[in-house]
Parts: structure tokens; C-alpha cells; sequence
């Protein structure tokens, strides 16, 4: 497992659900999502990263092409999570569920 997984799992300790809420099934599989990209001046380190599932990196970047302002959204609230340095809550996982209620909706962007 990548060091920086280690890391952000012994913070997060995000065992259970990534950060977009959805359940993780092999924490060996865990992804780092710059939440701001580097070309945009992200770094590289544990406080611009969010652990997401591959299904749910893959979902975030459809989000980034087809609803951009949802993308936006997202992001911050992966920011304002690295800010705390604490386990999410489920305060926070029903914003980000919340945040994503329409998605569902739409078939393109269906997870």
C-alpha cells in the first residue's frame, strides 16, 4: 500500500467508506485524488489528496467533465475534510450525499 494511503488511513481512518461514501471492499485498491490538480498548482502530499474507491475516482472525474460546479462542490468538501484532520463524520457524509442526491438521475453520470 502506498505510504500516503497509510498515512491518510491512520488520520481518516476511513476503513469502512471512502470519502465519497461509497463502501471500500480492499483497502490495497484505495486511490489518492488530487483534489486540486497539479497543473492548477495542487501539490503532491496527504493534504490534497482524497481516499476514494477506483469506482468512485473514476465517478469524480466523470463529475469534472459533465457537472463541473458538482465537481467544484465535491472538492471542497474533500478539502474542508483534509482541514479538520478527522475522521469523516456523518454530518459529512450526508452532505456528500446530499451534494449528490440528482446524480442519480442522470444516466450519465450514474455510479
Amino acid at each position: 500500500m502506498n505510504y500516503d494511503i497509510r498515512i491518510m488511513l491512520s488520520i481518516y481512518q476511513t476503513y469502512e467508506y471512502d470519502w465519497l461514501g461509497d463502501k471500500i471492499d480492499n483497502l490495497e485498491k484505495l486511490t489518492k485524488h488530487h483534489i486540486r490538480k497539479k497543473e492548477d498548482g495542487g501539490e503532491n502530499g496527504i493534504s490534497n489528496y482524497a481516499l476514494l474507491t477506483p469506482k468512485s475516482h473514476h465517478f469524480v472525474h466523470l463529475l469534472e467533465e459533465q457537472q463541473p460546479e458538482l465537481y467544484d462542490a465535491i472538492n471542497n468538501m474533500f478539502l474542508e475534510l483534509n482541514r479538520t484532520a478527522c475522521p469523516p463524520t456523518v454530518r459529512y457524509y450526508s452532505e456528500i450525499k446530499y451534494l449528490l442526491k440528482d446524480v442519480k438521475k442522470n444516466k450519465k453520470t450514474r455510479r
